[in-house]
């Protein structure tokens, strides 16, 4: 029997618990999946992830574990933060010759959704590491499925950026750690992610030698301790994309693009 939706937004925070709980390694149902768009979206079709919306999703073989379906950035965030770097470029491009390909990085993979979109939008190959066996399987099989330009690796994303020497100032890194602990009562904690953003950040300076780069960072509308600004004290703010809510404060999302390396 499918799941019932319980009124206002209680269903959702009962059906987040068992997606990040019970279903948190299990691939969802169609009904599952339809369920959690409207839950989460207020629509089945609001979940949505390489063109393919929760409706249409097991006819194409996409296939979501519970974790991913509360953890994803869906299409109609990415698109739009793909368009808002698109634009960033567009005005940030010196006369003349274009610039270098640039490189374009999702170091903690998820669904790829994210790197997809970029990928798309850029028509440039992106490279994209996941640690979690479990959640690389899902993602390997939806971005072939879709023909993706998401070149995904099993691997720690340090081992990544290793591997991938800058290549402009327009080089884009993706940056959605897991929350875990860093969900508090008090707001997200970017310092208390797993790893740390600003560990992150740091490492990703360092796999660049000063080349600054661009940054995209999903985080929810309750930041804890500003650690959003103290994170990123010493980069540019370009632009925060802010979907209309449809959860209570806290539980929706934003996407903060950045400039880093500039100082």
């Amino acid at each position: 029997m499918p799941d019932s939706d319980e009124p206002g937004h209680d269903g959702y925070f009962a059906f987040r618990d068992r997606l990040l709980g019970p279903l948190r390694t299990t691939i969802l149902s169609a009904e599952q999946l339809c369920q959690a768009g409207r839950l989460i979206y207020g629509d089945p079709r609001g979940l949505s992830l390489y063109g393919v919306c929760a409706p249409d999703m097991a006819a194409g073989g996409i296939t979501l574990l519970g974790r991913t379906a509360i953890e994803c950035s869906v299409d109609a965030y990415t698109a739009s933060v793909a368009d808002a770097l698109a634009g960033l470029r567009t005005a940030e491009a010196p006369a003349g010759p274009q610039p270098t390909e640039p490189v374009i990085v999702d170091l903690f993979c998820g669904s790829g959704n994210f790197g997809h979109h970029l990928g798309v939008r850029f028509s440039h190959p992106v490279h994209a590491a996941e640690l979690d066996p479990a959640v690389y399987r899902t993602a390997r099989n939806n971005l072939d499925r879709v023909g993706s330009p998401v070149s995904l690796h099993l691997v720690d994303y340090r081992d990544l950026l290793g591997k991938l020497p800058a290549r402009s100032t327009h080089d884009i890194y993706i940056v959605e750690p897991p929350w875990g602990p860093a969900f508090t009562a008090h707001g997200l904690d970017l310092t208390r992610t797993s790893p740390p953003v600003p560990d992150i950040l740091r490492d990703i300076r360092r796999s660049r030698d000063g080349l600054p780069c661009h940054i995209v960072i999903k985080t929810n509308d309750h930041i804890a301790r500003d650690s959003l600004h103290r994170t990123f004290t010493d980069a540019t703010h370009l632009h925060t994309h802010t979907p209309a809510p449809s959860l209570p404060y806290g539980a929706n999302m934003r996407f903060h693009l950045y400039r880093l390396g500039d100082g």
